[in-house]
This record gives structure tokens, sequence and C-alpha cells, in this order.
């Protein structure tokens, strides 16, 4: 008899592959038991696949819904779903992406994945107290070891291509044509106080800013490595700014 841990790693194979390895544990006595797993392989595999859908819906735009759901299929193969939150589904679609022999001829794939995934996961991320010009002056000067958090509405991702212009371009009615080329740029993605997911390139000091309030260290010794090397005090100063008024940063006690 074989352990049941046994027969559920099979069906779950299965089920995402397509295979019938689980088949020599159904019943014997029934002549169906291939077409039976069938229909557990394609309702996952459709109802997977419109997941990845509403959360890249610019990729499957410009890809067309017949390649999109043959990329769709393909990772799901690779990539079950490891939680019950679908939310969670599809976040490795972008590398997944830069490796798909078959996306090859459109390298910039990958970058506009990785803009999707952020957008979305802006969208339904939890709401929390952001932080104002007064209450980080008090901070500064009551707390000098604090830690500026990031909203957890705000992600940033590194691209290789000039793919939010692409990615622009096709929130319009009528796509007008754009010429692909390599820009490696960062881009922040953030929902504002409006709900409002919103998109902006932002330079290496604001970037290297962010990436050191992500890793938890403090905010005067953020602002050192920031400090490292700026050229352009003044840029930076009004850069950080922005993102403070746009509502990027909460403090460590979320008031």
């Amino acid at each position: 008899m074989p352990a049941l841990h046994s027969i559920q790693a099979a069906f779950m194979h299965d089920v995402y592959s397509g295979e019938h390895t689980s088949a020599v544990y159904l019943d014997k006595s029934k002549s169906n038991s291939s077409e039976r797993l069938n229909i557990y392989y394609n309702n996952t595999l459709l109802g997977l696949t419109d997941i990845l859908a509403g959360a890249y819906p610019i990729l499957q735009k410009i890809v067309g819904k017949g390649f999109f759901r043959t990329i769709a299929h393909h990772y799901i193969e690779i990539h079950s779903q490891s939680t019950g939150n679908r939310h969670t589904f599809g976040g490795e679609l972008g590398a997944f992406l830069s490796l798909f022999q078959p996306a090859a001829p459109w390298p910039y794939l990958s970058d506009m994945a990785a803009i999707e995934w952020a957008y979305f996961q802006a969208a339904i991320a939890a709401d929390a107290l952001v932080t104002d010009f007064n209450s980080l002056t008090n901070l500064i000067s009551e707390r000098p070891n604090f830690v500026l958090l990031l909203h957890p509405g705000v992600h940033f991702v590194d691209l290789r291509f000039n793919a939010l212009e692409i990615w622009q371009g096709h929130q319009k009615k009528e796509i007008e044509s754009i010429t692909l080329f390599e820009n490696p740029q960062t881009v922040l993605v953030w929902r504002d106080q409006e709900d409002v997911v919103l998109l902006k390139k932002v330079s290496t000091s604001l970037k290297k800013l962010l990436v050191s309030c992500q890793e938890g260290e403090s905010f005067a010794k953020a602002m050192l490595h920031v400090g490292d090397r700026l050229q352009d005090v003044q840029a930076f100063q009004q850069e950080f700014a922005q993102a403070v008024s746009m509502g990027v940063f909460i403090n460590k006690d979320g008031n």
C-alpha cells in the first residue's frame, strides 16, 4: 500500500503537468481514469491562466491571447500554485520569460512582466499611514537611529529596456509605434493616497536609499550610503522631498 503523501504528490504532479502518473492509484474497474485526471488538469490550467492574465493584462495585449496561453502553460508546468492565495501566484513570470526560448525575439518581455507584477502588487497592498515632513523632522531630531520604512504599496524594478515607455504606450486605445532600445533604469511603482497606482523613473541615488530602507538600515546610515559619491545634492534633495510627498514612506510606528 503506497503512502498517502506519494499518492498526493503523484496527483499534484499530474494536475500541473497533464501526465497520468497517478492513474495507477485509481479504481481499475473504471476505464476512464485518464479522462478524469484530464478534467483536473484542464481546470487547473484554465484557472491559473486566468489568474496570470489578470495580473499581466498588458503583457497579454502585447503578445496576443494565443501566445500568452502558451507562455502560461509552460510557466504553470514549472511553477505550481504554492499557497491558496491567488494573489501570490505569478511572481516569477519575469524571470521565466528571460529564459523562455520562444520569447527570445522579444527580450523586453521580462521587463514588461516585472512592471506589471509590481503594479499588481502595489494595487492590492495593505494600507498604511504615510509619513509627512513634520513627522520626518520630528523623528530626525528625537530618534536619530529610526528606520524609515517603505509603504507596503511601494515597489521598484530594474529594467534593461525602455519598457516603461512601451507599457505606457499600451495604455492608450490607439497604440503608436515605439522603437525598442536598451535603456537601463529603475522605475518606482507605488499606490498613492487616492489609491491610484503610479510609475516613475528614479535616480540611482534614490534607489540606493530605497534599498537601504528596505533592508532595515537606520535613516541616518541610509543617508550616509546615498551621500557617498553623490554629485548633485540639490537634485537628490528635491527627488527625496517629492518621494515623501508622494506617500512612499511610513515611519516605524506607522504614524
